[in-house]
């Protein structure tokens, strides 16, 4: 009988617990870690597809870091132009006030300096990351400018930036270096804008910029010898500064908008990539959990199975010892 129970309960208590050990100790680890593939030697086909997904989800979050940092530049470019369409509307009106015989011109005037003031100031302070698309002090000025919108995965899974661009002449608002190539401090013919029956050039500027030398014609400003035709066509100069800072404001919203769908989608394509590697290597926490709970269930039977049948032979022993 002794025998019996070394070789059939006691052999099966043994299994079963070595068995329930080794199940629990698997269980636990997926358990702590959240993974039922954490190497490939859990699985080998889900491991390697996981990589691979792991490691294009990190291209995606360099892509998206990318549009985020354009994003942010149009961003603080758009702020500094809306800015500046609401000094140059100031400025128009002040204009159209000089126009009043009573108007005191030598107010007038002191508020458009400080106008003008706060417009190279705006331009000057839209600078993000070191670069700056309205403001311009260097002696060669670029083309164009970039930032990338978007991306496109190739056959061979490589992915590659998208750029949009927009043409500085575009952008640049002053120009402390050549102001002929700034909007703002660029001399503007009034006459195609503002007929008064001759073709002759009357050139205007807004911002005379210190130490460099002025565009051909006249500084937008006022004073008691300022005609009325004058008047009329710095308001009509001024009017089409506007229009033309407007047209930028407005191409950099378009570009914000289509940065901001591709970041959405980015994040889109990121979040269902994580998705995926957690559908292919995370551990169901509820089935781990039922599991461990059935494991330490199994192995404390178990152990008082096997502390039963030692129990029952030391028994025997003293029985017929």
């Amino acid at each position: 009988m002794t025998k019996i129970l070394s070789s059939s309960y006691v052999q099966s208590a043994l299994q079963t617990l070595l068995f329930s050990a080794d199940n629990l100790q698997k269980t636990q680890l997926r358990a702590s870690s959240g993974l039922k593939v954490a190497e490939a030697a859990d699985n080998a086909g889900y491991w390697s597809t996981s990589q691979k997904l792991k490691s294009e989800g990190k291209v995606l979050t360099s892509v998206g870091d990318a549009l985020t940092l354009g994003a942010a530049k149009v961003d603080t470019t758009y702020e500094s132009v809306s800015s500046t369409i609401e000094l140059l509307d100031k400025i128009k009106t002040q204009l159209t006030t000089a126009k009043e015989s009573s108007a005191d011109r030598d107010a007038i005037n002191a508020s458009l300096s400080s106008l003008k003031s706060n417009l190279e100031s705006v331009a000057k302070s839209a600078s993000f990351s070191g670069d700056n698309w309205l403001y311009n002090n260097n002696e060669q000025l670029m083309e164009s400018k970039s930032i990338p919108y978007s991306y496109e995965k190739g056959t061979d899974g490589a992915i590659t930036l998208q750029y949009l661009t927009i043409r500085t002449s575009e952008t640049t608002l002053v120009d402390t270096s050549d102001p002929r190539r700034g909007i703002l401090t660029s001399a503007v013919d009034a006459a195609p804008l503002n007929p008064q029956g001759t073709a002759t050039p009357r050139d205007y500027y807004l911002l005379h910029i210190d130490g460099t030398t002025a565009p051909a014609g006249a500084e937008i400003k006022v004073s008691a010898d300022t005609t009325q035709e004058q008047l009329d066509d710095m308001i009509s100069v001024v009017s089409d500064l506007s229009r033309k800072v407007q047209g930028l404001g407005s191409s950099l919203g378009t570009m914000s908008r289509r940065i901001n769908q591709q970041t959405s989608f980015v994040k889109g394509m990121g979040d269902s990539l994580d998705l995926s590697v957690s559908r292919l290597v995370d551990a169901d926490m509820t089935e781990e959990s039922t599991k461990l709970a059935a494991y330490k269930s199994q192995r404390e039977l178990a152990v008082e199975m096997v502390s039963m049948a030692n129990s029952f032979r030391r028994s025997l022993n003293d029985l017929f010892g």
